[in-house]
């Protein structure tokens, strides 16, 4: 008789009983009490499951027997089922009794729970009777679980069958995915894909092992995320407010307040240990499981602050019906606040809120869940400044109109709008550009007239000072030593200028590059910049553009009338005059006009610039570079996206035609979509002779030689290399042109390769230093020479804090010590430097040494102490020699030395 007719048969004997409410999902009734425990004798703090063991017990869904758990016993799979049932809220319904078949035997306790688990389809019967068919040594209930048979059983409890079977073709990522049953394999690899379930190793599932009760309630501990019970007790909400005794929630019935006791446990989502109170983040999502008004257990459940943050300039306060007024975009806004509002100065004192400053810039933060939309604090960004001062430049921006000064007198940096009225003096004479003619190091006094720049006087120049003039080009000199202009031309003012032309003088015309002096052409509008000794030091087209056209056809060339014939990447027909001006360039050496007539043959690719109807530029089409738009290993072939919007699909002429630096031996399969390329042509101009990756690595200055043009870095790996820098763009961390000798030893910055040779470095920011202020947009950083800085975050950064990444700066406290740099794709990065709690014990002058009480034998007591290490108490900088035996301190290191010493007060 098969088991589906036994089954319908012995359904018709299923005995009601009643179940004693307190038995244990491990057996018995005599330790009933023990069903509410939050901790176990036998789980220790700091045991590997602690955290979802403790959840689970509070939720009633596991309990202990004789106040122990026993983590490391292997459940049943008749215990299994009855925490499934449990884990789902259906305990409750577990009420019927069965009479099963002879050979599938499950203990009366248990046989409830899995007449449920068959009607409510986590388990399927005749699965299982076949199971226990198969197996006859042992009876089913008593049978240790498998870890593909629970994860089965967890999948189907959570809802995810229709997940389960759309995986069951695909193949398992561990290395004994073979071993997984048939009828498991979309069940193992869902609960994989739900973060559910991890391999005994990164490499091994173990399908047909065991599962420890400690495993089984990680397991269903984590599959809440995907399958949330409301159980009693528990409560879900935005964390709004917390003290060392109690917190307080903000849920579906509005804020409560809720007490802590020495027993609560906390946790976070992206930890598996215990926390602190203090690495809970206010106003983030949180879990709590209660008694009464006590928190037994409380969970962050993500790192999303739900605040926003508002910015404008303050007008007026009403104390009597608590709002304040503020200008968003030149319209007044009304803010609610209520007695509890925290309003804090420029330097951070909490100060009344009848006291803010008017016409002062403000930010506002205040709460995005709930019905309130109460400030929870106002800080005063900056107030109105009227005065004159004195300092050194230390950042311009003149498209933002933003000037930076290190104040002479109180050494401390300001940062001022500039009024675009703003008169800009140098030697008496105001200059043109404005703010664009002074430079970072310039010695200036200024002038502030409602915290607006009005003035600024150069009194010491860092640099050449430069000044513009406007002209139209008549000639230039054979040796490019001159170049004669007319000022005022087309007017009765109209007069022949001339000037000395410096050596590096850069000449740039638009769409055309490796401009030259002799590439000018009468008629020419130029924009002349003169250094102080009236020389030119750059000359600008102002009137004339060069069109770019890439990887057009030749139709053909007259050499007698130096008419060139072509058709364009769209099908257009154009012809051009060549001219002795014209720059001809086949794989950077220069034909002369004479000699290109046999070059010119029909169909040959070539890239062409013009003005008007002459070429200014040709160029034999040797390379494409461009984005990755799609690739075809089978076919060995690449499309590239080029700037100029065209398109071009090239198959590679070998298979190891594939340059990538730091990767021997690359091949397409290394390449991806987006990546940026350059492909080197055959002669044919049909196939990819090489395929350059552009890449990018982050490495370190150890030496410069600026007279050999040499470049010696370090890379992640601490390697070391010696690189020519002669043909090298360099740029500092703003993106302008600099020279080697703008670039110092132990400087950090990114070095782009083009395949494997080096072609530019751009020197990267590190500011290294105290956290003042957080934001969701930027920190704002005091550094270790007493520098305040604002560090805008940018759209995608990520902070690093213990080893964790996150991608929230919710993570970053006020006074964290944290290095803050940019990666080589222009990322911000926050590294949060730890830090070592310690007892002082002495400092040895004479060595420079600092020694604290050691806790173990095995480690360090001793550490050096630098010229560069800071000594802290507070804000305040104090002496090494003021720390006493058995003072609390806090050591911060950074790249292996000893950065600062705090004095915990």
């Amino acid at each position: 008789m098969s088991q589906h007719k036994k089954w319908k048969r012995l359904l018709s004997s299923f005995v009601i009983f009643s179940l004693l409410a307190s038995l244990t999902v491990w057996g018995n009734t005599a330790h009933a009490a023990d069903a509410i425990a939050t901790s176990f004798g036998d789980v220790p703090s700091g045991h590997w499951a602690e955290k979802h063991i403790t959840k689970l017990a509070l939720q009633g869904v596991v309990k202990g027997n004789n106040g122990l758990f026993k983590p490391n016993d292997n459940i049943t799979q008749q215990e299994a089922v009855t925490l499934a049932v449990r884990f789902i809220g259906k305990e409750s319904e577990a009420t019927t009794d069965a009479v099963f078949p002879d050979n599938f035997k499950v203990g009366n306790y248990f046989k409830p729970y899995v007449v449920l688990a068959f009607q409510l389809g986590l388990l399927d019967r005749n699965e299982e009777f076949k199971l226990a068919e198969a197996n006859k040594s042992a009876s089913w209930g008593e049978q240790k679980a498998s870890r593909e048979w629970i994860t089965k059983l967890l999948i189907r409890a959570i809802g995810q069958q229709k997940l389960a079977d759309g995986l069951a073709s695909t193949a398992i990522a561990f290395q004994d995915g073979n071993n997984v049953g048939t009828g498991y394999k979309g069940y193992v690899n869902a609960a994989v894909q739900l973060q559910l379930v991890k391999g005994v190793t990164a490499q091994k599932f173990d399908p047909k092992g065991s599962i420890t009760r400690a495993s089984i309630a990680t397991m269903f501990s984590r599959a809440e995320s995907q399958y949330p019970v409301t159980y009693a007790g528990q409560l879900n909400g935005v964390l709004s407010g917390k003290d060392k005794t109690s917190i307080k929630l903000y849920g579906a019935d509005g804020e409560k307040t809720f007490n802590l006791t020495s027993q609560t446990y906390i946790t976070r989502y992206d930890s598996e240990k215990s926390s602190t109170l203090d690495q809970l983040v206010l106003h983030t999502n949180v879990l709590i499981i209660t008694s009464g008004d006590k928190v037994s257990y409380i969970e962050q459940l993500d790192d999303k602050q739900q605040l926003e943050t508002i910015s404008g300039d303050f007008v007026s306060v009403i104390p009597d019906k608590h709002i304040l007024y503020i200008l968003v975009q030149n319209e007044p806004m009304p803010i609610t606040y209520n007695d509890s509002v925290v309003v804090k100065d420029t330097t951070g004192a909490v100060l009344p809120i009848t006291s803010l400053p008017k016409d002062s810039k403000v930010q506002i933060t205040r709460a995005t869940y709930g019905k309130s939309t109460l400030a929870l604090s106002v800080t005063v960004q900056s107030a109105p400044i009227n005065k004159t001062g004195s300092g050194k430049a230390t950042f311009i921006d003149a498209a933002a109109a933003t000037l930076k000064v290190m104040n002479a007198a109180t050494n401390l940096e300001e940062t001022y709008t500039v009024s675009s009225k703003a008169d800009v003096i140098w030697q008496g004479m105001i200059l043109d550009g404005g703010i664009s003619q002074i430079h970072v190091g310039d010695t200036i006094t200024y002038e502030v007239v409602n915290s607006i720049i009005t003035k600024v006087t150069v009194q010491q120049t860092s640099t050449t000072v430069t000044t513009t003039v406007r002209g139209q080009f008549y000639s230039a000199s054979a040796d490019g030593k001159t170049v004669s202009y007319k000022k005022n031309a087309g007017t009765p003012q109209e007069k022949l200028d001339i000037k000395f032309v410096t050596d590096s003088a850069e000449i740039t015309i638009e769409g055309l590059s490796g401009t030259v002096l002799s590439d000018l052409i009468q008629g020419d509008v130029l924009d002349l910049t003169l250094n102080s000794s009236d020389q030119v030091t750059a000359i600008k087209v102002v009137n004339r553009k060069v069109v770019i056209l890439n990887g057009v056809t030749v139709r053909g060339y007259d050499s007698t009338t130096k008419v060139l014939d072509i058709t364009s990447a769209e099908g257009k027909l154009i012809s051009l005059y060549l001219t002795d001006k014209t720059k001809i360039d086949s794989n950077g050496s220069s034909i002369p006009l004479n000699s290109v007539a046999s070059l010119l043959v029909k169909n040959r690719k070539i890239t062409l610039g013009y003005t008007d109807d002459k070429a200014v530029l040709l160029q034999f089409v040797y390379k494409y570079s461009g984005t990755v738009t799609s690739l075809n290993t089978y076919l060995n072939q690449v499309t590239i996206a080029q700037s100029n919007g065209t398109t071009s699909t090239l198959p590679l002429e070998y298979a190891s035609s594939v340059d990538i630096a730091g990767k021997s031996s690359s091949t397409l399969a290394d390449v991806k979509v987006g990546d940026t390329v350059t492909a080197l042509l055959n002669a044919n101009q049909d196939k990819a002779v090489t395929l350059q990756v552009h890449t990018a690595a982050q490495v370190e200055v150890v030496s410069v030689d600026a007279a050999g043009k040499k470049l010696k870095l370090k890379n992640s790996s601490q390697a070391t290399s010696e690189y020519s820098a002669s043909a090298w763009d360099l740029f500092n961390d703003n993106g302008d042109k600099i020279t080697l000798s703008n670039i110092s030893a132990g400087q950090i910055g990114n070095l782009t390769f083009v395949g494997s040779t080096p072609v530019a470095f751009a020197t990267v920011k590190v500011t290294v230093g105290r956290v003042l202020a957080v934001t969701t947009t930027k920190l704002t950083v005091m550094d270790y020479n007493g520098i305040a800085s604002d560090l805008p975050l940018g759209s995608s950064y990520t902070v690093s804090k213990n080893g964790v990444t996150s991608s929230s700066a919710g993570i970053v406290q006020i006074g964290d010590r944290v290095e803050v740099k940019k990666d080589p794709k222009g990322q911000v990065v926050v590294t949060i430097i730890p830090a070592v709690s310690k007892e002082f014990w002495k400092y040895e002058a004479s060595s420079s040494v600092l020694s604290v009480k050691r806790v173990n034998l095995s480690e360090s007591n001793i550490y050096v102490v630098t010229s560069k290490t800071k000594v802290t108490q507070g804000d305040v900088q104090i002496s090494i020699t003021q720390l006493k035996d058995g003072d609390k301190i806090a050591l911060y290191f950074y790249q292996d030395g000893l950065l600062e010493i705090v004095k915990i007060s």
